[in-house]
């Protein structure tokens, strides 16, 4: 399994590099710019480059699948005596570890240029944290479709199903967001300001880790019904 998660962080360096040049970005302001009198600008910045990760972790999840199909190496992993829900596992530590990465640079970067114009460090820290789980579970539920859609498909169905908690919490009820608490992780990071950095509410979080287990649960046994001798174009 971590060998999985391994192969799929080194297929994924080049996406994870582009991603880390945003964090390098607000590491080069942070250094020129008046932090003090800039803190509003940054702050901005660093909720809207924290987003980005969540968008790709949906990228991640479908196409990790697809890319494996069409290079055969599926085949040659699941003869090898590991099982397709061990096979998934790894896909979703691979996602994981991906976004975990480039949240640990912001988080450090993040500690470094905010830190310095008085928002608290241990809430960064804590942003980072909601911004793993969002990209867990949306990776999880990416990968899920993938099994049986190609990464377009699954990439757009992954929106849908992201998307609705978020419409219905908007229109109907608050607590919709936390049916696939998703969204709720990442309006914890967009909410975020100076004067009210927010509670440290974990509901949240760990909803969203429980929620990747059922998801992994459901592509597991979609997957067990997949031909994937069969090529894919």
């Amino acid at each position: 399994m971590l060998l999985i998660a391994f192969n799929f962080v080194r297929e994924q360096r080049w996406p994870i590099f582009v991603l880390l040049l945003w964090v390098l970005l607000l590491a080069f302001l942070g250094l020129v710019a008046d932090i003090p009198r800039m803190r509003e600008d940054l702050l901005f910045l660093f909720k809207q480059v924290a987003v980005y990760v969540v968008a790709f972790s949906i990228f991640f999840g479908g196409s990790a699948i697809y890319n494996e199909r069409k290079s055969r190496r599926i085949l040659a992993v699941l003869s090898k005596a590991v099982r397709r829900e061990q096979y998934l596992s790894g896909l979703v530590l691979g996602v994981t570890t991906a976004c975990g990465i480039y949240c640990f640079a912001l988080g450090l970067t993040g500690s470094w240029t905010l830190g310095a114009a008085g928002f608290p460090i241990s809430r960064v820290w804590f942003l980072m944290v909601c911004l793993v789980a969002a990209c867990m579970l949306a990776g999880t539920v990416a990968l899920m479709f993938s099994t049986f859609l190609n990464p377009f498909l699954a990439a757009g169905a992954t929106a849908l199903m992201l998307g609705v908690p978020w419409i219905a919490s908007q229109t109907v009820a608050a607590r919709w967001a936390y049916v696939i608490p998703v969204s709720a992780l990442t309006t914890t990071v967009l909410n975020s300001t100076f004067n009210v950095p927010g509670n440290t509410e974990w509901f949240p979080v760990c909803l969203a880790v429980l929620e990747t287990a059922v998801f992994w649960v459901i592509a597991a046994k979609i997957f067990s019904r997949v031909d994937i001798a069969v090529a894919v174009e």
